[in-house]
């Protein structure tokens, strides 16, 4: 992969062009920094709209900052040329840092300085003469000092000492800027948080979320913004503003905490399989110790219900908000019980360990378990307590297939190898159809 530098160009223009800021994809890794000229509206100046860090497949192994002066149109400033101006940090006065020319053929970025190990590169526009005095932009940090990029394939194209920068200026004349654009919106469940806006990886300002749970930054340039929630995982990336474009609305929300916990006793219990059922679906499983003691905890606000497995003892209805703490007891009687109604809506059964093809199906299912919420298990005496039952491949006998359909079960079997049981599976998620060919 050469080294495009005029598709560099022409995304660079078409950003600016667009009322976005300047794209510096070295910024947030390489430390790479744009320092803007202090420039009066109206007057002409050198902008960076662009700096890019080479790729390792760009670069080959070479240590230099590539530069590109375009004019107002965007095309390679000729006749004159323009120079660049370099140094880098701590550059002793006898030491020479020549204005570069920016001469070279079109097929190639038109100069480039060659940095050394150890040096932190400055570069500017120097003007359409070597000791011109134009205001320009300048771009800091540039140096070799990063460590080694392998590619996918092990090859060290871009090592410690061996990196390279692209860096493009454009004649520009300094315009108003746009201060007026919004970005707003809500954070439910957001009191306390704390709401950062940040932009070219800058933070510009900051609020905490009142009772109202709104958030408001006005007075904004054109540009594309980060939002982000402190002390959660909510990140808001590319909000683009521009004059097209002046507000952007985002309605967030922290999620609902997962802290709850169901725990209680359950009396005649030892040695029974506790069960934790949510909308229809077993959940979480416990089987019950000696004590008959339980808990069930991590449970995200929601409805549950809990049942002794095989029996009709059980609770239904126990609320939680994923904070607090629920406490339910249950009484197996003494005397035999009655087998209870179905419990389970769907329950896709497979085969017992070493079952062939067990472990494939699984994975393969993944995405129809997800879809349609279906309980998941290897249990015949379970599936026999469900209303409908998919079994999936091989591992299930006949006869136990026959007695779970003596049980009152709607049952299929999707067999073949793991093509067809994937063609089958993607079939019925496209078609919203669980259960029934």
């Amino acid at each position: 992969m050469a080294f495009n530098h005029q598709q560099y160009n022409t995304e660079y223009l078409l950003n600016i062009q667009n009322g976005f800021e300047p794209i510096n994809d070295a910024a947030q890794k390489y430390g790479v920094r744009i320092i803007e000229a202090d420039v009066d509206e109206g007057e002409l100046y050198w902008r960076v709209i662009g700096v890019h860090h080479l790729l390792p497949r760009e670069n080959f192994s070479k240590h230099n900052v590539y530069l590109e002066a375009l004019d107002e149109n965007g095309n390679r400033a000729r006749n004159p040329i323009a120079w660049a101006g370099w140094t880098w940090k701590g550059r002793h006065p006898n030491e020479r840092a020549d204005p570069i020319p920016l001469d070279k053929p079109e097929f190639e970025a038109a100069g480039n300085i060659a940095m050394h190990f150890g040096q932190i590169v400055s570069t500017w526009i120097n003007g359409l003469s070597r000791d011109a005095k134009d205001k320009s932009d300048r771009v800091e940090n540039l140096h070799t000092a990063h460590p080694d990029e392998p590619t996918p394939d092990g090859a060290l194209l871009n090592t410690l000492g061996h990196h390279s920068f692209y860096v493009v200026f454009q004649r520009t004349r300094k315009t108003s800027s746009m201060n007026d654009g919004l970005i707003h919106g809500r954070l439910e469940r957001g009191q306390g948080f704390t709401v950062v806006l940040k932009k070219s990886n800058n933070e510009i300002a900051r609020q905490t979320i009142n009772s109202s749970l709104t958030f408001r930054f006005d007075n904004l340039s054109a540009g594309i913004y980060r939002l982000e929630v402190l002390n959660s995982d909510i990140v808001q990336d590319n909000i683009k503003l521009d004059p097209t474009n002046k507000e952007a609305t985002l309605n967030l929300a922290i999620p609902l905490p997962d802290d709850s916990i169901i725990f209680g006793h359950v009396r005649n219990g030892a040695g029974k399989i506790l069960l934790l059922i949510k909308e229809g679906n077993i959940i979480q499983r416990r089987r019950l110790p000696a004590t008959g003691d339980y808990r069930f905890d991590n449970l995200a606000a929601g409805v549950y219900g809990v049942q002794v497995f095989e029996t009709n003892v059980r609770q239904e209805n126990i609320s939680v908000d994923g904070i607090n703490s629920r406490e339910v007891n249950l009484i197996v009687p003494d005397e035999p019980i009655e087998p209870i109604e179905k419990s389970i809506n769907h329950y896709l059964l497979f085969g017992p360990p070493g079952s062939r093809g067990r472990k494939v199906n699984l994975l393969l299912a993944f995405d129809f378990i997800e879809t349609f919420s279906v309980t998941v298990g290897f249990s015949v005496e379970e599936a026999k307590h469900a209303r409908q039952v998919t079994i999936i491949g091989e591992g299930i006998s006949p006869a136990d297939e026959q007695a779970i359909k003596d049980a009152g079960v709607q049952i299929e079997r999707l067999s073949g190898d793991a093509y067809d049981i994937e063609a089958e599976l993607t079939a019925r998620i496209q078609a919203g159809r669980p259960f029934g060919g």
